[in-house]
């Protein structure tokens, strides 16, 4: 069960490939790391590489995070967020 955030800090990586974005996914994770595990904060993160996806949304479950992924029509959007009491999944 994910927690509902707070707030949510966009960050916008389309135009960018692995890995550097999973590189600033990672900058950006570390950074709110307290804030994210609390669920004050939810991370939204815009890729138009798709290789992208499976890279930044492996390295954040790992970290213990919930991820989303949505396609629009444009780009991929991922949620990353606060996994609650469910831990890794």
């Amino acid at each position: 069960m994910t927690t509902t955030p707070g707030r949510t800090v966009e960050l916008d990586l389309r135009g960018h490939v692995c890995p550097a974005s999973l590189l600033l996914s990672l900058k950006n994770m570390n950074a709110m790391r307290e804030e994210l595990s609390s669920g004050r904060v939810a991370l939204r993160i815009l890729t138009a590489n798709r290789e992208s996806v499976p890279t930044i949304t492996d390295a954040a479950r790992t970290m213990g995070y919930a991820v989303t992924v949505e396609h629009t029509e444009a780009h991929y959007v991922l949620l990353v967020e606060s996994a609650g009491e469910e831990g890794i999944r």
